[in-house]
């Protein structure tokens, strides 16, 4: 996916995991109960609902429906 329209000047390039749910909501609600955390809530995007979570050691992904 091109960023260079949403993400600040500068900002050098980056991997960045997704993974397919069937309920966003709900799986934000299971990650956090399993010790993870959000770092951008799910917002309703062109693609999808998405968030951004981080697993309990910190490794960031984010989830889609």
């Amino acid at each position: 996916m091109d960023a260079a329209n949403f993400l600040p000047e500068g900002v050098a390039s980056f991997w960045q995991i997704y993974f397919n749910v069937a309920d966003t909501d709900e799986s934000v609600a299971a990650i956090t109960k399993a010790g993870g955390s959000v770092l951008e809530p799910a917002v309703d995007t062109p693609h999808g609902r998405m968030a951004l979570m981080a697993d309990p050691t910190g490794a960031a992904f984010k989830i889609v429906h």
